[in-house]
């Protein structure tokens, strides 16, 4: 074989090596963003109205696999234990402000208690589930980048794309990360009279969903009255999570859905 044909198989294989490499980094980094909707309390599977204070308050638990994945794709939220429960509160009295503290959102799980985290907490735990495969599309990625830059600019332009270390990207410079946060509860939460808010609440928990119907969401509303001549109300509320169904997973795709 000459050197000509060498040269030409090499060319030929780092071209080949590169497209691989571009056309999997490019599949497997899209993002498809599922919207949330906020119904009507009363219309999720567990609701709980304040008796005269007009305040409905409705919760649904995302607790199985298929409708996390279907919520976020597989992106190792319930791999690593993240619940996300989605609570929304509506308020249909004139007259009156409704505060929800966010201080007092706490899971109560077979006798212990856990508060919410972040969306960047949620992002960080995630994200640690897809750190093998995170490396190995990086690794592809760079290594199809530096080749192609040697065969096209020389060995003397390799040095601008070379990869810094895989370190965490923050949540707001990725897709998932940034609907982790469109999506999660107010830090504010303030209704007002004929108003509605809602959103997701992250928990990292031992989760068993078969231990659902043990589980339970409690939190404090505060009802302030626009006249100041009534005094507020707080009342502490109690959500059971519905333990409906039944996660419908095989670990096999559960891995290969983290890499492709």
């Amino acid at each position: 074989m000459t050197k000509e044909r060498r040269q030409v198989r090499l060319f030929r294989g780092t071209v080949l090596l590169t497209l691989f490499s571009f056309f999997l980094a490019s599949c497997t980094s899209f993002y498809h963003f599922r919207p949330l909707s906020n119904p009507d309390p009363s219309a999720l599977p567990v609701a709980k109205t304040l008796p005269g204070t007009g305040v409905t308050l409705g919760l649904r638990s995302y607790h199985l696999a298929q409708d996390t994945h279907n919520l976020f794709g597989s992106h190792g939220l319930w791999r690593e234990h993240v619940l996300p429960v989605l609570l929304v509160v509506a308020s249909e009295n004139e007259g009156q402000t409704v505060h929800v503290d966010p201080s007092t959102l706490l899971l109560n799980y077979i006798g212990k208690s856990y508060r919410s985290i972040s969306p960047s907490e949620a992002f960080d735990i995630a994200w640690q589930a897809n750190v093998p495969y995170e490396n190995i599309k990086k690794t592809f990625y760079y290594t199809g980048l530096i080749l192609f830059t040697v065969v096209t600019l020389g060995l003397g332009s390799m040095i601008w794309v070379l990869p810094t270390p895989f370190s965490q990207p923050s949540p707001q410079r990725t897709a998932f990360g940034r609907d982790l946060s469109y999506k999660a509860f107010p830090t504010k939460a303030i209704v007002l009279p004929h108003g509605k808010i809602g959103g997701l609440l992250y928990f990292n928990v031992p989760f068993n969903e078969a231990l659902a119907n043990r589980t339970s969401l409690s939190l404090q509303v505060t009802v302030v009255p626009d006249n100041s001549k009534l005094s507020k109300k707080t009342y502490t509320v109690s959500l059971p999570l519905s333990s409906l169904g039944k996660s419908q997973v095989n670990p096999v795709m559960q891995m290969l859905k983290g890499f492709f």
